[in-house]
């Protein structure tokens, strides 16, 4: 466990100023002394919101004491932080860990061993906002810049004000832990976070748009008829590639709104592009032709070919099944407003839904279910669950 005392006396001090570290000695140096301590927190920062290809950019690492701020552009070996966060004797403290763990482990091949996120621990607490700035605000009274949420974490130099905006995503994040662990421990619900927190260590890379298909993914996609979905695929691959030779995020080529324009109106000359509503002028003058060329080669797409929208089956319910689940639904929302939760912390509608389907008999039964997590069927109540499954009960019983 964190030095509780330790952290605590100094949660409202200012941090010390953040050390950058440059240089394969340095970061040697100061993970070696982390070692030494029980808890530290970690955060990165990407620049997916700027570059095409998105990588880790910068990393920020504290302990109770210190913070340190990781060029792994300049850095060659990265290899001891990965050490330190698979340290099983070292608690890592995140924000949000899910993309900072699948990016540590794309990149890097790293991966987590022995995890607290503060955010998971505040949705379980029921916290109103549970965002990191709204947090240490609530805390702390720390309120942060939001001017560098957005910003390109590529672009070296580094300025002072943006290394001092990154350190405070950690310098806070070890006296938050454990202010959120106290007050699990008083709820009883520690328990619910250690059994989310092991799950992340599980947390793998896995590309979203490995089939090809990211277009399909686009706000209205799936409403637009065949012919036009053959367009919008045309001229989101344009997009893409373009993107890809500058090294520019995709919506900074053209946004998503104006590919759905050219999929609906499909434009067959310059005259049309520049009557488009949705479409910047900027856009028609600098790639017009080009747009053009892919909205053309989208229409000569052959019927046979034309993108298909392959809906994964779902298993039909009989009347008596959904009457299972609109009861079991009316348990969790009574037990989510009893426990100051949201519902879908509590139990998303994907596990009610493998619960009525597989009917379990006993609470053995109920917590083999695939994806069925302990903490959840258990403040639910289980023995509820099995009797509203066998329509015993109307889930209002006292627990």
């Amino acid at each position: 466990m964190c030095d509780v005392t330790r952290v605590m006396a100094r949660r409202t001090a200012a941090p010390s100023p953040p050390v950058l570290l440059a240089d394969d000695d340095a970061l040697q140096s100061f993970v070696g002394k982390l070692r030494k301590q029980s808890c530290v927190a970690l955060d990165t920062e990407a620049a997916s919101f700027h570059r095409y290809v998105d990588r880790i950019y910068l990393l920020q690492l504290s302990s109770d004491s210190e913070t340190a701020i990781i060029d792994p552009l300049s850095i060659k070996n990265l290899k001891p932080l990965g050490r330190l966060l698979a340290d099983s004797s070292v608690e890592v403290v995140f924000h949000d860990a899910d993309y900072d763990l699948r990016v540590l482990d794309r990149d890097y091949g790293f991966r987590g061993k022995r995890l607290f996120d503060t955010r998971i621990a505040a949705q379980l607490l029921g916290e109103p906002a549970i965002g990191l700035g709204p947090l240490l605000e609530k805390y702390f009274g720390v309120r942060v810049n939001k001017k560098y949420q957005r910003a390109d974490w590529s672009q070296r130099p580094l300025t002072p004000e943006m290394i001092s905006y990154a350190a405070t995503d950690t310098a806070y994040l070890l006296s938050l832990r454990n202010e959120l662990r106290r007050q699990l421990e008083a709820h009883d619900r520690l328990s619910w976070a250690d059994e989310e927190f092991k799950r992340l260590e599980s947390i793998r890379w896995s590309p979203h748009s490995a089939n090809g298909n990211g277009f399909l993914r686009l706000k209205g996609a799936k409403s637009l008829p065949p012919k036009s979905l053959a367009v919008l695929r045309a001229v989101y691959e344009w997009r893409e590639k373009r993107a890809a030779r500058l090294d520019r995020a995709p919506f900074r080529i053209l946004g998503n709104e104006s590919l759905s324009v050219l999929a609906r109106a499909a434009p067959k000359t310059e005259a049309d592009l520049q009557g488009l509503s949705g479409l910047p002028a900027a856009s028609v003058q600098r790639y017009g032709t080009e747009l053009l060329k892919a909205v053309r080669a989208g229409l000569r797409t052959p019927a046979k070919d034309y993108p298909r929208l392959e809906k994964p089956p779902r298993p039909k319910m009989n009347r008596p099944a959904m009457e299972r689940l609109d009861r079991l639904k009316a348990l969790r929302r009574r037990r989510a407003q009893e426990l100051g939760i949201e519902i879908g912390v509590l139990c998303p509608n994907a596990t009610l839904q493998a619960i009525v389907r597989a009917a379990p008999t006993t609470a053995t039964e109920l917590r083999k279910i695939d994806d069925t997590k302990r903490w959840q069927v258990d403040a639910m109540g289980v023995p509820q669950i099995i009797e509203l499954l066998n329509g015993k009960s109307d889930g209002a019983a006292k627990r």
